[in-house]
């Protein structure tokens, strides 16, 4: 009879540090994570050029940064995080837009009296941009009508992905209605500029066509820019009857991360 009651005695203490075990894994979890609403997000760039009846058009930019949303799980103590761009905040859950396109490493480091557990995940931020230029104007020589539009490329990748269409605006005859000799015409050049002056130019585009709406895909890859340098394209007409109103769009995909 006694032995029975000692195997009681010592089944129900295991019982109860089992139990309280359980217990404070619950209340005090040993592990720290993060997480994010989105691991890629798209910044996006507009500038449309308002037509005041000269070539000094007024430019109007809007531009959209996307804004991710970091939760840490299991938080304990003081929560701090860096953003990877510089940038750092304090919370338990935290809101964060980067300025510019590229790949971010994001780190949060839990603070509490018993320890200090840190966690990271990388974010991805493209850009998208939209141009809508005014119609190319005259500049007599050595073409026609041009305009130009800049691109700035990322700080930390080398490809940017996109296209020009340029539309016959109605102040002239359709294009499709012209005779052989007065055809539309464009010419589409990608410039390397450094510090302002054109260092490099390649046509992609240069042709007469029977549209009134014209649209050519760029692609470049492998940039390597160095500081000071950036990319602009240029728009072309050797007739002086057309009058085409260009709208350019592009995509800047962020580099993949560097672990």
């Amino acid at each position: 009879m006694i032995t029975v009651i000692l195997v009681i005695l010592i089944s129900f203490s295991a019982g109860v540090l089992i139990s309280n075990n359980l217990s404070n894994v619950m209340e005090e979890p040993d592990w720290f994570d993060i997480e994010v609403d989105s691991e890629n997000g798209i910044n996006s760039y507009s500038l449309v050029e308002i037509d005041e009846g000269d070539n000094n058009e007024e430019q109007v930019v809007t531009e959209i940064l996307h804004n991710f949303k970091f939760i840490s799980v299991n938080p304990a103590g003081i929560i701090s995080w860096d953003f990877g761009d510089g940038n750092s905040a304090v919370g338990i859950n935290v809101n964060h837009s980067y300025s510019e396109p590229g790949t971010y490493r994001v780190r949060a480091t839990s603070i509490d009296v018993d320890r200090i557990q840190s966690s990271a995940i990388w974010v991805k931020v493209d850009l998208k941009a939209f141009v809508e230029s005014d119609n190319m104007e005259c500049e007599c020589a050595p073409t026609a009508k041009d305009t130009i539009v800049d691109i700035t490329p990322l700080t930390k990748g080398n490809e940017i992905r996109g296209f020009v269409r340029a539309q016959h605006d109605g102040s002239s005859e359709s294009c499709s209605l012209r005779n052989p000799f007065q055809e539309c015409h464009l010419r589409i050049i990608i410039q390397t500029t450094d510090n302002g002056e054109v260092i490099s130019n390649n046509i992609i585009y240069d042709e007469n066509f029977r549209s009134d709406e014209l649209i050519v895909d760029f692609e470049l890859l492998d940039l390597m820019l160095e500081d000071g340098q950036g990319v602009q394209i240029r728009l072309e007409t050797d007739q002086l009857r057309d009058w085409h109103k260009p709208f350019t769009e592009w995509i800047m995909p962020a580099p993949p991360n560097e672990s």
